[in-house]
């Protein structure tokens, strides 16, 4: 006779899993967080590029931490905090640092190919002089997000003992109420739509970057190859 498969088996099996993961996630973004800082404390100046890359540790960290929250038996345990808080506080936190990832990794991504844009492009006109800029977007994409994940709060309950209709489970505590067809099509469209945005850029923004540095590769191995001719001109010499 086939064995019954036991109903928290899945969620067993995705702790057992997600817990050496997220301890490497964590591990290594807290090393990259400290260098960072102690790169500043040792008086290097900072560069536009660090404020993202802090940003995007803290952004990784967090977004770890509210899914092992998520997945763990220990603080469901407590009875202290009510179940539907847990659940709406948490999954609200770990969609809004989700956005974010893929929000600031966009950012980074731009940011490094308008500093490596030659003068002459069209990018070099977006080429900033201070972090003012790169912090009124992150206060824009933190609206943004939060915006967007808003419904979570109204819709996330913690999983009922009894199998109930209408839920959509997300773990093993946590459930989500089935909103009206219209309200879920336009949350998924409008986080569809944000994602493809902000992917579609880093895609672009990688391949300029690819095209830039392949275009100097081949530049400079025939500078490299020219460099024992008599005659050179200023640009080989």
């Amino acid at each position: 006779f086939p064995m019954k498969m036991d109903p928290h088996f899945s969620y067993v099996a995705l702790r057992k899993a997600f817990y050496p993961q997220a301890d490497i996630g964590i591990t290594a973004n807290t090393l990259l967080l400290c260098l960072h800082i102690a790169t500043v404390f040792m008086g290097h100046k900072p560069r536009l590029t660090d404020l993202p890359v802090t940003y995007l540790t803290l952004t990784h960290i967090l977004m770890l931490l509210t899914m092992g929250l998520l997945v763990s038996t220990d603080i469901w345990e407590t009875q202290d905090i009510p179940g539907d808080f847990k659940c709406k506080v948490l999954v609200f936190l770990h969609k809004v640092m989700r956005g974010l990832s893929i929000c600031t990794t966009c950012v980074l991504s731009v940011l490094q190919a308008i500093t490596i844009s030659p003068s002459g492009s069209w990018l070099a006109n977006f080429k900033l002089k201070s972090t003012n800029p790169i912090v009124g977007l992150f206060v824009f994409l933190w609206a943004l997000t939060m915006s967007l994940s808003s419904n979570l709060l109204l819709c996330t309950v913690a999983t009922p003992n009894k199998t109930q209709p209408g839920l959509l489970f997300l773990t093993d505590h946590c459930s989500l109420l089935l909103m009206s067809y219209r309200h879920r099509s336009l949350f998924l469209a409008l986080m569809a739509l944000r994602d493809l945005l902000f992917l579609g850029l880093m895609v672009l923004s990688s391949a300029y970057m690819i095209n830039l540095l392949h275009r100097h590769k081949k530049r400079a191995m025939s500078l490299r190859t020219s460099r024992f001719s008599p005659q050179r001109s200023p640009e080989e010499r």
